[in-house]
């Protein structure tokens, strides 16, 4: 997405394709979803993997979350396209690419007049991925819930090849 962001913010000033991929709203809501209505035993765990998600930006930190209830695919899918959607009515667009995908480096990336718009994506694409994630998780078996280390054992895997 990076060369269309590119080539679209030397014309326009600016580009939604750069929000695409780095948007930590959905991770964010899911990360809280699993705080809130997760299995106990894993909610310790969460408010680091929050702070190295949405202010580190390492997005990679809750996949094995989503890998311990694969459904919860749905609640990313809900946030990103809500964080989309809500950058394509607003207009939102970034002047480059956030790298990492924090919080920081998405204001620091955010053109002036953007900033309303660029928070509102990404707050209410926290909330829809909490939501769904929330009502996923509430409304599952608690018993098909792998161990942390063995989802985290599958995503390094998955990184390999």
């Amino acid at each position: 997405m990076a060369p269309l962001g590119v080539a679209e913010a030397a014309e326009t000033g600016k580009s939604i394709a750069f929000m695409i991929e780095t948007n930590p709203g959905p991770g964010l809501g899911i990360l809280l979803a699993f705080w809130l209505a997760g299995p106990r035993v894993l909610r310790g765990s969460v408010p680091g993997a929050i702070v190295i998600h949405f202010l580190g930006g390492i997005h990679e930190i809750y996949f094995p979350y989503v890998l311990l209830k694969p459904k919860m695919i749905l609640a990313a899918i809900a946030g990103g396209a809500t964080g989309v959607g809500t950058f394509m009515v607003t207009g939102a667009g970034l002047v480059a690419t956030p790298s990492p995908g924090s919080i920081f480096a998405w204001l620091a990336v955010t053109p002036p007049g953007d900033f309303v718009s660029v928070l509102l994506g990404i707050a209410l694409s926290a909330a829809v991925s909490l939501a769904v994630g929330w009502l996923l998780l509430k409304t599952g078996s608690q018993d098909d819930y792998a161990d942390l280390a063995g989802a985290k054992a599958a995503s390094k895997k998955m990184k390999r090849g």
